[in-house]
């Protein structure tokens, strides 16, 4: 498969919408687990459980880091289908989406999965999973799908984004400090102020696709996407300034560590952090050079990785090494 990532593999797939009913869970089905051989598997997504990694990735491949992403072992989750994202309420119950219609979780921090059958969206693709402060577990897609579940993922309902007739595909959902935030492609960003029950439109300075939008630790907006374009907002969202960044390569997602360094990463090897609450970045790339899908830093100078390489780790500056913001 080539680099491509969320302008290829999570956005470009011909598929078929079905209504349905409400959701039942099947039986547990995860496989054996196996020795990743790095190269191998595409990985989409992980995040940080506890004192582990998970990371999810194409023909359901779920793998496992106890040791900071030095090593991993995988699990065949119940799915053949790429797995494009996941999430964790707690140390033990998380969620993962994918394509086709594909919605799995866990209640035992990663080590086994569930599936999880909702008819109402057909074997449209699933491209993000979000827990919101409420415990409530949202889950955005393709189409304007927007589906939401009370109850850790057992069960889910579909829901209006923006509006009925709504259908761009929707790249990212993020909680911030004075709403819920999403963004998607041909520019869209919204916003909702009552926990998205209703939505509301926001002027974007963009009209190329959004693939993510991070909050900063002092409460910014970054929206990004196409060809590095990173667009920052200090007013929830009101207006956005365009951030300089020195590459053209697409950014596929982004990650903001305890200590407010933020991380965002893209094609081509390319990942970027930014020690001043995302007004610059310093750039690093990856040695495989191939495309990033999403990092997070693990320590002061630790930074992990997933992405068509399956997965790596860089050493970037520590914090006491950057220059003061503003410098």
């Amino acid at each position: 498969m080539n680099a491509f990532f969320r302008p290829a593999l999570l956005l470009a797939a011909a598929l078929v919408f079905a209504g349905g009913a409400a959701a039942v869970a099947s039986a547990d089905v995860s496989g054996p687990i196996f020795k990743l051989q790095a190269g191998k598997v595409i990985l989409l997504d992980f995040a940080a459980v506890g004192d582990a990694l998970v990371a999810v990735g194409e023909r359901g491949v779920v793998l496992r880091s106890v040791d900071g992403g030095k090593t991993w072992a995988g699990l065949q989750a119940p799915t053949t289908r790429a797995l494009t994202s996941v999430a964790f309420l707690n140390d033990k119950i998380g969620v993962a989406v994918g394509h086709g219609g594909t919605i799995l979780r866990t209640e035992d921090g990663g080590a086994n999965w569930q599936a999880i059958e909702l008819k109402e969206i057909g074997r449209d693709a699933v491209l993000g999973v979000t827990v919101l402060k409420s415990g409530r577990v949202v889950a955005n897609g393709a189409f304007g799908m927007y589906l939401v579940s009370d109850d850790q993922g057992k069960t889910w309902r579909r829901e209006t984004a923006i509006s009925p007739e709504f259908d761009r595909h929707i790249s990212r959902v993020v909680e911030t400090g004075k709403s819920l935030m999403l963004v998607a492609e041909t520019g869209v960003i919204a916003r909702s102020k009552d926990q998205g029950q209703t939505w509301e439109q926001l002027k974007s300075p963009y009209e190329g696709s959004y693939f993510g939008i991070v909050e900063t630790k002092a409460g910014a907006l970054l929206a990004f996407g196409m060809r590095g374009n990173i667009y920052r907002s200090t007013d929830d969202g009101a207006t956005w300034e365009q951030s300089p960044f020195a590459s053209k390569a697409t950014l596929n997602a982004g990650s903001v560590a305890a200590d407010g360094r933020i991380v965002l990463a893209g094609n081509r090897g390319l990942v970027a952090v930014s020690e001043d609450d995302g007004k610059t970045f310093t750039l690093y790339k990856s040695p495989e050079g191939q495309s990033v899908s999403q990092a997070r830093i693990v320590d002061a100078t630790t930074l992990v990785y997933t992405g068509s390489q399956a997965t790596g780790r860089l050493t970037i500056k520590s914090p006491s090494d950057a220059p003061a913001p503003g410098k």
